[in-house]
């Protein structure tokens, strides 16, 4: 007869608190019921080198017996859940058959293994489970038999194994007489590729830095000679718990970098009015340098309060300006290359003239049709002589825009986002900014933003911008109205409606916080 493959678990105490009150016996001297340490899992986990527990609790059955496979091996008790070397344990001569009413299981061996409990009776029985499955006995050859195989999900010892990358290529790293050269402010990647043990978390710690990511990617900026380690672990409510802990056996030396010390992106503002200036290596520490940098706002020298750097990360030169700033003003900077300052490694920041700020632009929402785009929808009024979809025709930024058919000219044609609210603060002034492009022949005369919450339209930015707007290129358009809410509330949404026809294609909508220079 072909074993039928039941995972089924109850609960047992260890066998030392059992509760039949759920199982409804029949009114027979024969009875069929088991337990195991299990509990209500229906499949049982362990780690390697432990066991589980099972019991018979069978009444009247004509014969009974336990099968196990091959790298599972009987154990004696008492044992107590603080063993944890099972050798002496062991019941010998090894058999993979039992008759014992109760058995412990020791598995050696990683994987999905199977505990099978065979019972044969003189008369029909059936298993009733906690959550009322019923396992009914078959008739073999005038006996009632009980096959029933329990899976045990046994869980390997965690082996971690890496690979070091640099510039996409391999490198070695498991002797200790390997050395990986980096130049400072260069990357290598640190990828976790273990699977022995199944892990499910990791923490990288390299030359002071900290990453969790199965593929990390760390830069080096100071001069040295650094170690580094993996720790990996597996964890969850209801699995087997694993730690290690792999060091690095290579050393990864860092020596001075031979490209210039220089810029190494963008220069931005902060929210708090800081500018921020990127480099591509670590400063030392330094004295003041504000002499030797210039700072124009609106073609006007600004006074410098003070460089520093990023309290976090040396990369980061940052200057603050004595008076304020907006996200309207053009802000650039320059240096004249005769400060006395240098990189960790060594190297000497060079000259630079009128790199221009890229402005905090206080954005409240910003919907760019990338990732939330198929939130929106036409109203339902205006189907279907309006359709909305999400187009790679044309796009702003991205590859996407929304794009948008209106009907025929005179109409009115409305679309909504009722999915990604946003917040707003009473009293703070907020203004509407998107961007457009109309495809030849739309005929259109006014647009009309709305900002709606739960209690219904709370203002409309009713503009007629898009109708002098070119046809055939990407316009920004930010319509003058300024509005502040009077109630604080997260439940905000957007509404877009415009009066005409043809195709348009929109891309950057933004609620912003006013921020202009009075």
């Amino acid at each position: 007869m072909k074993n039928k493959l039941i995972i089924i678990a109850l609960v047992i105490g260890l066998f030392t608190a059992c509760n039949r009150d759920e199982y409804d016996a029949p009114n027979s001297l024969s009875d069929v019921s088991w337990y195991t340490s299990g509990f209500r899992d229906t499949i049982i986990q362990v780690n390697v080198n432990n066991f589980a527990s099972f019991s018979d609790l069978s009444q009247g059955a004509l014969s009974h017996k336990w099968t196990i496979e091959e790298g599972s091996f009987y154990l004696k008790g008492p044992i107590t859940r603080s063993d944890t070397i099972f050798d002496d344990f062991k019941i010998q001569p090894e058999s993979l058959e039992s008759e014992d009413e109760t058995i412990h299981v020791l598995f050696t061996q990683g994987g999905l293994k199977k505990v099978n409990l065979y019972n044969e009776f003189s008369e029909y029985v059936e298993f009733k489970g906690a959550d009322g499955f019923i396992f009914p006995s078959k008739e073999v050859a005038g006996k009632w038999v009980i096959d029933t195989t329990f899976i045990v999900d046994v869980y390997d010892t965690i082996v971690p194994k890496i690979l070091i990358r640099q510039n996409g290529i391999v490198v070695p790293h498991e002797s200790e007489t390997d050395e990986i050269i980096v130049e400072a402010g260069s990357t290598l990647e640190f990828v976790d590729v273990s699977t022995i043990g199944r892990p499910n978390t990791r923490s990288w710690s390299i030359a002071g830095v900290t990453k969790t990511d199965s593929l990390s990617v760390i830069q080096f900026n100071k001069l040295g000679s650094y170690k580094g380690n993996l720790n990996i672990s597996r964890q969850g409510e209801s699995i087997p718990g694993d730690f290690d802990n792999y060091k690095i056996p290579a050393t990864i030396t860092v020596i001075p970098s031979s490209l210039p010390f220089e810029v190494a992106g963008e220069v931005v503002e902060l929210e708090n009015q800081t500018i921020q200036i990127p480099y591509n290596g670590e400063f030392a520490p330094f004295s003041d340098q504000s002499s030797h940098f210039t700072v124009t706002v609106n073609g006007t020298p600004f006074a410098i309060a003070s460089i520093g750097l990023n309290a976090s990360n040396a990369t980061l030169l940052e200057i603050k300006l004595q008076e304020q700033i907006y996200r309207s003003d053009v802000i650039t900077v320059s240096y004249d290359g005769s400060g006395d300052f240098e990189s960790t490694d060594t190297r000497i920041p060079g000259a630079f003239t009128d790199v221009p700020v890229a402005m905090f632009q206080h954005e409240i929402v910003k919907f760019d049709f990338e990732s939330n785009g198929g939130n929106w929808t036409a109203n339902v009024e205006n189907l279907p002589t309006t359709t909305i979809d999400i187009s790679t025709e044309q796009a702003a930024s991205g590859v996407s825009s929304l794009k948008v058919d209106a009907g025929a000219s005179g109409n009115w044609s409305s679309f909504e986002n009722l999915v990604d609210l946003f917040h707003l603060d009473a009293g703070v002034l907020v203004q509407y900014e998107y961007k457009v492009y109309k495809a030849t022949g739309a005929n259109l005369n006014f647009m009309a933003p709305w900002i709606n919450n739960t209690g219904g339209t709370v203002t409309q930015f009713w503009h007629n911008d898009i109708a002098t707007a070119p046809e055939n290129t990407w316009v920004t358009i930010r319509p003058g109205k300024q509005w502040a809410t009077g109630t604080t509330a997260d439940d905000f949404n957007l509404y877009l409606r415009h009066s005409g026809s043809g195709t348009l294609y929109f891309d950057d909508i933004r609620i912003i916080i006013v921020d202009d220079r009075p």
